[in-house]
């Protein structure tokens, strides 16, 4: 039931070890496992392996490389697997003993599933820390029956600490729950383990993410089109799992309807070794989504040292400065996104200017130790308010 895995496995996704480490603090975290694609994955991997040697952490991978056509669903085999997470919890709370419960949610199905952990955690006694990711506060509460949102409302005041990932993150969800409980931690990147960009010869625009239209797949490729028919020579990547079923399928069509077969390419979900060489041979990185917290996609981008083109919108002003490490513009607005890309394509100096102050911003700002530190230092708290 418990993962036990030697030191010679570095995957953070599948470790549950029960240790002594530098720190007496224990935390149980509950977030994706192994093979599950999307943000929180990669902001795991990218901390754990350095918190564990500072607290005494056990970690409960809540689902492993289940297909994407059926998570969120309620179906039998959604049944079962939860009840077997709420199992493979209660034996983890009775074995380790945990002070601390760290858990990574989202919004929707699974926001209302890991209330489960949470109404647990406390009546064991637990601290708790609700770790918010996503960033559409509407389907989280917003756009709720208000018996939905009393019910949110509750729980989160039940944590103890709540964590954001972004400033504008933080702002709406002080409205459930006091401020002072909310502090805004953006997400980390190990970033001296990513290698960066090099100069290509042609110029590739890359996009990391969720393929559908809240991402802004489409109105990415009808800027593409607008720059094919401008003589801009840009190539494009598309590179990610389909946000809805089927959207991958429409992609393709769209694509094929505005004759970018040759300059566009849609890859599917891409991980480990050829993400890193895609976001090594980039010149470029492009999101114009409609939402977002802060996407870990261009997090990895700016850590490998590219020049952005994206929306601004959730915490991605927080990261891109308009004008100074790329671009930012409305979403939707497929003009503005045109004449960006075209900007940015057109002129080498600027993308490699633009690509070393993103890599820059990452090292101080977006870095793995200090975000771990920021970590640990709330656990103490937490275990010290704890004790008295």
């Amino acid at each position: 039931m418990l993962e036990e895995v030697s030191q010679s496995q570095p995957d953070p996704m599948t470790m549950y070890p029960f240790q002594n480490t530098c720190v007496s603090i224990r935390v149980l975290m509950i977030g994706p496992g192994e093979g599950v694609p999307g943000g929180i994955s990669s902001l795991v991997q990218a901390f754990v392996p350095l918190l564990r040697h500072q607290v005494n952490l056990a970690y409960i991978p809540t689902v492993k490389r289940r297909p994407l056509k059926n998570s969120g669903k309620i179906s039998p085999q959604n049944v079962v697997l939860v009840l077997w997470q709420f199992i493979r919890f209660l034996y983890a709370v009775l074995r380790f003993r945990p002070q601390i419960i760290h858990l990574h949610t989202s919004q929707g199905i699974a926001w209302l599933k890991d209330t489960f952990f949470i109404l647990v955690g406390k009546a064991c006694g637990c601290r708790i820390v609700l770790h918010m990711h996503g960033g559409n506060f509407d389907v989280l509460y917003g756009r709720s029956s208000r018996l939905a949102q009393h019910y949110t409302r509750a729980l989160f005041n039940l944590a103890d600490a709540v964590i954001a990932v972004s400033a504008e993150w933080k702002k709406r969800l002080s409205h459930i729950v006091p401020a002072e409980r909310v502090y805004a931690l953006p997400n980390c990147i190990a970033v001296d383990v990513i290698p960066q960009a090099e100069c290509a010869k042609g110029v590739s625009a890359l996009f990391l993410g969720s393929v559908g239209p809240t991402k802004g797949i489409f109105d990415l490729l009808e800027a593409m089109s607008h720059l094919k028919s401008r003589g801009c020579d840009m190539h494009l990547w598309l590179a990610g799992y389909e946000e809805e079923e089927g959207d991958l399928a429409r992609a393709h069509a769209r694509l094929e309807e505005l004759g970018l077969q040759h300059s566009c390419e849609i890859l599917g979900m891409v991980q480990g070794a050829r993400k890193a060489q895609l976001l090594h041979d980039a010149a470029l990185f492009v999101l114009p989504s409609y939402r977002e917290g802060l996407p870990m996609a261009l997090v990895e981008a700016m850590a490998a040292g590219l020049p952005v083109v994206a929306t601004s919108v959730g915490g991605i002003p927080d990261v891109v400065r308009d004008g100074y490490n790329g671009f930012l513009v409305s979403p939707g607005d497929v003009q503005a996104l045109v004449d960006k890309l075209a900007i940015l394509g057109g002129d080498p100096s600027l993308r490699s200017l633009m690509g070393k102050r993103s890599r820059q911003i990452a090292e101080r700002e977006l870095d793995v130790k200090p975000y771990v530190s920021g970590l640990v230092a709330l656990y103490k708290s937490l275990s010290d308010a704890n004790a008295r």
